[in-house]
């Protein structure tokens, strides 16, 4: 891409011109208030080993990503006497790719540091320097000793706007153009952009890491009261009882209490589930037999509840990787949630399907219930969210985390009057 990019190199040589022989003037004067004449050899300024390696260290990040482009530069720039040059924000050389012998003693190097007050007007001091990038030819150059060759280079800023450091070529004069500052310019928006991502990715890990301890602390909390909560309410159950046998409180009011502290356990066990599940233990199951099992579970509750219960599976097994406790359970809260929205009786159509397109198994509750009004669909998997007077709201929330732990996806469709299918979606398995 940066190789057959002209980026307008017309308007850069045209309209630029102007600007950059401004910033040149303006660059002159700053070497002159360093001390330099322009017949001086340039100031040889280096940085230890030792300094460069932590410099190194500090601009990793950058350096990694602005070697890609630097090695596109290259590959199209002459082979004899042209660089691609990397420096920071303080001018120090950190990476050079190519060959210029001339540059090296001109004090064109990595761990040399490039700025004005050594080497006098150049493409990478300059450019630091002024803050915007810079094309230098020939003569610009403020030392003598540079008048047969060219310079261009960009900034790298940061998301904050700061200068990280700055992207250069340098080659012999005769084989220079504007189109260099083109491809300079070009590969310094590639860095820019994959530092913003970076740096973006970077935040969301750390948001995530604090997401996680903060869930980790409300989820031991919740542990917490939830354990003091069941010693009391195991505390209440056994004086209900030794009232009840102690001929005290009545027993059908008894029998009420009771079963509301029953239920008070099952919500925080539910929620417990929901909030710390236990590690899935993922097997070959045959989905037509976890399904058997389940309907022949639930057919007794189904004839009080004068519902049918219909099961329509593929005469060859359908098999998944499953934790079969848990699917158990979402299957069971699903015919569960069915008999209950058939309230004069009614239909349940359990269907299994193999999609070998899509690799999933699609296992289909369809009762022909009350159905739930289109407002309410896009909420009934949201946590404590239930129309039900006695329900907690964790069921369905339950049984689409477990779901969603085995791979697969959870969708229901509803029209009031008619009835509500649940479709589960899992990756089969041969």
């Amino acid at each position: 891409m940066i190789g057959n990019s002209h980026f307008d190199t017309e308007k850069v040589s045209k309209q630029n011109l102007q600007k950059f022989d401004r910033e040149i003037r303006l660059s002159w004067e700053r070497c002159k208030h360093s001390g330099l004449t322009p017949q001086d050899l340039p100031r040889i300024n280096t940085v230890s080993h030792l300094e460069l390696n932590d410099i190194i260290k500090q601009n990793q990040t950058l350096i990694d990503f602005a070697l890609p482009y630097m090695e596109k530069i290259k590959s199209v720039i002459p082979q004899q006497n042209g660089v691609v040059l990397l420096c920071n924000k303080d001018c120090v050389v950190l990476y050079r790719l190519g060959e210029a012998p001339e540059l090296v003693k001109l004090g064109i190097e990595k761990m040399h540091i490039v700025s004005e007050s050594n080497i006098g007007t150049n493409c990478l001091g300059t450019c630091i320097a002024a803050y915007k990038p810079i094309a230098i030819f020939g003569s610009q150059h403020f030392l003598v000793v540079f008048k047969d060759w060219a310079g261009v280079a960009a900034p790298i800023r940061g998301m904050d706007g700061r200068i990280l450091g700055a992207l250069g070529i340098y080659m012999r004069g005769e084989h220079a153009s504007y189109e260099m500052l083109g491809m300079a310019l070009l590969a310094v928006k590639g860095i820019e952009d994959q530092l913003c991502l970076s740096t973006k990715y970077a935040e969301l890990e750390a948001f995530n890491r604090r997401l996680c301890e903060f869930n980790s602390d409300i989820i031991n909390t919740i542990s917490m009261v939830s354990h003091e909560i069941r010693n009391s309410l195991s505390t209440i159950s056994a004086y209900v009882q030794l009232l009840q046998l102690e001929k005290v409180l009545d027993e059908m009011k008894a029998d009420k209490i009771l079963t509301e502290v029953t239920r008070v356990n099952k919500i925080l066990n539910d929620f417990k589930s929901f909030a710390r599940p236990s590690q899935l233990k993922f097997m070959r199951h045959s989905l037509n037999e976890l399904l058997r099992y389940v309907v022949d579970l639930m057919l007794a509750k189904a004839r009080i509840g004068k519902v049918e219960i219909k099961t329509i599976m593929p005469e060859q097994d359908v098999f998944a990787k499953v934790d079969k406790g848990y699917i158990h359970q979402v299957f069971i809260n699903l015919i569960e949630n069915a008999i209950q929205a058939m309230e004069n009786g009614g239909t349940l159509t359990i269907r299994l399907l193999k999609d070998e397109q899509s690799g999933l198994a699609l296992i289909e509750f369809e009762d022909t219930g009350v159905g739930i009004p289109e407002k309410n669909l896009s909420e009934i998997f949201n946590l404590f969210y239930t129309t039900k007077k006695d329900g907690s709201g964790l069921g369905l929330a339950l049984c689409k985390n477990v779901i969603k732990n085995h791979g697969g996806s959870i969708k229901v469709q509803s029209k009031v009057g008619v009835g509500t299918k649940f479709i589960i979606e899992l990756p089969y398995v041969e």
